[in-house]
């Protein structure tokens, strides 16, 4: 019997396979390591995702201020009046900043060894990546994701193309926020608040802790089903690390090394493909989801497994 070599496989000895080979190896390698990156605690997971896409109830900081939002309130008969000409109107996310506005750096001032220019250098990245994920309609409403890509260390930019390759959609949604096909945002800006800070990393670097709430405001096929505000309102609260970094090429740059992220009031279908839906496109729903302002720290999971 002839003796078999793996090199003598004909696939390596053609020199356009293994130059693919190589690129792909690579880019699984930049995955993995994008993916033991150092994040914060996790809340919920769906199917074994390696980060947070869970339904929760975040009306205790955003609707505390709607009339009759009492935990267990409502029934899937009662509805309130909603003006779909302004569909945050009866909910606290009418007070907020529309679309960019709602995304402020603070004042830079020096933070440890990093001098005040720095740190305005710094929030300027983030709040340009913060808007960007969130904001901008090429990447939220038309899913162009290379205005995103862009603001990134190479590295980085590449290992985020590879997460958007089709196979981690649920995975993708903590990135940037994509409006599902199905659905139409209203013609009314988004909403936004939250805040930015800078610190120290644990590797010296300069970072930016960032905390923002955005409220999506939908249009419904049929009005007349529309059951209160929280049927047309999506809500989704995004905790991410940024950090910036120096080094060869293709590290220097911008680097998000942390995501958390709860939603609510939407339709979980879209969500658990990694999408953002109305609550009124998820058949048998309660207005609104159940949700208990007593509970802050203790969110409830609106969408089944």
């Amino acid at each position: 019997m002839d003796e078999y070599r793996i090199e003598d496989h004909p696939d390596l000895r053609d020199a356009g396979w293994a130059r693919d080979a190589v690129r792909r190896a690579e880019r699984e390698a930049r995955v993995r390591r994008l993916r033991t990156l150092p994040r914060l605690p996790r809340r919920r997971f769906w199917g074994g995702l390696a980060i947070v896409v869970a339904a929760v109830a975040l009306a205790w900081a955003v609707f505390a201020s709607q009339p009759g939002s009492e935990p267990g309130s409502g029934s899937p008969a009662e509805r309130r009046p909603v003006d779909l000409s302004e569909p945050f109107a009866g909910t606290a996310a009418a007070a907020w900043a529309e679309g960019e506005a709602g995304v402020v750096a603070p004042e830079p001032a020096t933070v440890g060894g990093f001098t005040a220019e720095q740190v305005a250098d710094a929030y300027a990245r983030v709040r340009q990546a913060v808007v960007a994920a969130r904001l901008d309609p090429r990447v939220v409403r038309d899913h162009d994701l290379e205005p995103f890509f862009g603001l990134f260390a190479p590295d980085l930019a590449e290992s985020l193309r590879v997460l958007f390759d089709g196979r981690n959609d649920g995975e993708a949604a903590l990135v940037v926020t994509r409006v599902d096909r199905g659905a139409r945002l209203a013609d009314v800006p988004p909403r936004a608040r939250g805040e930015m800070v800078a610190e120290v990393g644990p590797q010296g670097e300069l970072v930016v802790r960032t905390d923002y709430t955005f409220a999506y405001a939908f249009a419904p096929e049929r009005p007349e089903d529309v059951r209160g505000p929280l049927d047309v309102v999506a809500l989704s609260r995004f905790q991410v690390r940024y950090a910036v970094r120096d080094g060869d090429p293709g590290v220097a740059g911008l680097w998000a090394d942390s995501s958390l992220g709860t939603f609510h009031s939407i339709g979980c279908s879209a969500a658990k493909r990694g999408f953002l839906a109305p609550a009124f496109s998820e058949p048998g729903l309660p207005p609104g989801l159940d949700f208990d302002l007593g509970s802050p720290s203790s969110p409830v999971d609106g969408c089944p497994d």
